[in-house]
């Protein structure tokens, strides 16, 4: 099944009024999540959800490089992502603290109180452009062969995303499709279908592409192991006329009844 597209504005008119939009700001979004408690922790968290993710797919890599190859290579293998995850929580961390700081612009009052904010915003910013350079030079460093080949890529999008470069998001997703990475109940598998969560997640920030970030995210809660449940949550955060709730209720009752253990993740926030 699919969900009905939803029309949005062409990417030039998005881009004129505020660059990359938050779906999330669409009051009838945000009627349904004041409904649900759920709804309303994954409105604001989802990107803490999303470096979380992040890190789940790091360790299993590891653990997964543990048993597969020797002590020495074991050894660099883990050490190298482990490197770029704590990078990458830098660099999250170092935005966030950038953002804050630009939050207390409008209030700083002129004279030597808003000159020292500005010099801390400057310096701030340049500690992030060093943190996302630091970052991106690790994620190069990676083995090339499979699964470090889709971690790369998975941070690729993510630092991608981060600088709202959708385009390049969307690219990555694209071409790594996640019933194409590892067997089924594969390690890789797990980390195909986190690495499908995230940039589909991250993606919804762009009414460029948020028809296909929803497409990859009714894929995943359809056919997807390890990470359909969560697809189906944001479907239904993402969900906005009526027949695209009717079809994502749908969707939801079938993903309770595959996975009975995870029902109060997927009960209606009306009950």
């Amino acid at each position: 099944m699919s969900v009905t597209p939803v029309t949005n504005e062409s990417p030039s008119e998005a881009h004129q009024k505020k660059g990359a939009r938050n779906i999330f700001e669409d009051p009838a979004i945000a009627a349904a999540a004041a409904n649900d408690p759920f709804a309303r922790w994954i409105v604001k968290n989802w990107r803490l959800m999303v470096t979380a993710l992040v890190a789940v797919a790091v360790a299993m890599v590891a653990y997964n490089r543990f048993v597969t190859v020797s002590a020495q290579k074991r050894a660099l293998a883990t050490e190298a992502l482990r490197d770029v995850q704590a990078g990458y929580n830098e660099l999250v961390t170092k935005e966030q603290e950038l953002a804050d700081l630009k939050s207390q612009e409008g209030a700083a009052s002129a004279g030597d109180s808003k000159a020292q904010l500005t010099q801390k915003i400057e310096a701030s910013s340049h500690a992030v452009d060093q943190a996302r350079d630091k970052v991106t030079l690790m994620v190069e460093s990676l083995d090339k062969a499979p699964p470090f080949d889709a971690i790369g890529d998975l941070y690729r999008g993510l630092l991608a995303a981060r600088r709202n470069d959708f385009d390049k998001t969307q690219a990555l997703l694209a071409s790594r499709p996640w019933e194409q990475i590892g067997k089924p109940g594969s390690s890789e598998r797990l980390i195909s279908e986190l690495v499908t969560v995230a940039l589909a997640r991250a993606l919804i920030d762009s009414g460029k592409y948020r028809e296909f970030a929803q497409a990859q995210l009714v894929t995943l809660s359809e056919r997807g192991e390890f990470a359909a449940v969560q697809a189906g949550r944001a479907l239904e955060v993402m969900a906005q006329s009526d027949t695209e709730k009717a079809q994502v209720a749908e969707i939801l009752s079938k993903l309770k009844s595959r996975f009975p253990t995870q029902q109060r993740f997927l009960s209606d926030g009306n009950e």
